[in-house]
């Protein structure tokens, strides 16, 4: 994907930012919020997928456990933002995320 912008356009841009700072402030406090939580829960699937010993929809014979969905949880980080994770669970409840 190529982004063509003209120098026009840039200008005009940066005199809105001049304007209202705080909007660009917000834009990046939503993408650091989001960016954090898809990190965060992402961990927190690579940590399933060592605990249960294989990747999603791998199968195994026997009684084993597997993945069981994911509860979505909304945490705070030291006081400064607040995140959307999805933890996810297996079906003995017996991982700890």
């Amino acid at each position: 994907m190529k982004l063509e912008i003209s120098v026009p356009e840039v200008v005009d841009i940066f005199k809105e930012i001049q304007g209202q700072p705080e909007q660009l402030y917000d834009m990046i406090r939503t993408d650091i919020r989001k960016t954090i939580g898809q990190y965060l829960s992402g961990l927190m699937d690579a940590e399933l997928t060592h605990f249960l010993g294989r990747k999603p929809y791998e199968r195994l014979k026997g009684d084993v456990n597997y993945r069981n969905g994911f509860y979505e949880r909304n945490c705070m980080l030291k006081g400064h933002c607040e995140v959307d994770l999805q933890i996810p669970g297996d079906r003995k409840g017996t991982s700890k995320n």
